[in-house]
């Protein structure tokens, strides 16, 4: 058993989650850190056509959901949980995402999209084809307002953790 399983409470035998160099989000280039807490980071990960977009990452290096240790998952899915609903109540989108596939990044990371019917994808993923070339005419406000929702996440994440 690790030591880090013993400190964490945890029974499982994880493998080793030291940074790895050849991760890109043990290591990443660039990202622009909303909020960081003592397991999770949340980064904006928002483009021209997916305004709010956020991307949850664990702090170490794990590639699985099965190898967090118990306070780890409890913190997941405060933050998931508390990020929808505000979501939700600021960008008022037609449906939010929630994904976790790590098949390209194997490193724990949740997308957390926020979706409207009018997106270039919509009802695709935001990695498929797009459905129509036009951006929403309320492209300004939603970015706009993803602004406004990515200031209030710290304190709301924060609360949510501790």
């Amino acid at each position: 058993m690790s030591i880090l399983s013993i400190l964490m409470k945890s029974d499982k035998d994880e493998p080793s989650s030291a940074p790895r160099s050849d991760c890109g989000l043990c290591v990443p280039e660039q990202e622009t850190v909303i909020w960081r807490g003592a397991f999770w980071r949340l980064i904006d990960a928002s483009t021209a056509t997916s305004p709010g977009f956020l991307r949850l990452i664990v702090n170490r290096h794990v590639t699985e959901l099965s190898w967090l240790a118990k306070p780890e998952r409890e913190q997941l899915f405060s933050l998931l949980q508390v990020i929808d609903e505000s979501i939700r109540q600021e960008l008022k989108p037609t449906k939010i995402n929630i994904a976790s596939l790590g098949n390209q990044m194997p490193h724990m990371h949740w997308h957390i999209i926020p979706r409207w019917h009018d997106d270039p994808y919509f009802p695709q993923s935001i990695w498929s084809a797009a459905q129509r070339d036009t951006v929403s005419a309320e492209q300004d406000a939603r970015h706009q307002a993803a602004q406004r929702l990515f200031a209030k996440l710290p304190k709301l994440c924060a609360k949510a953790v501790y």
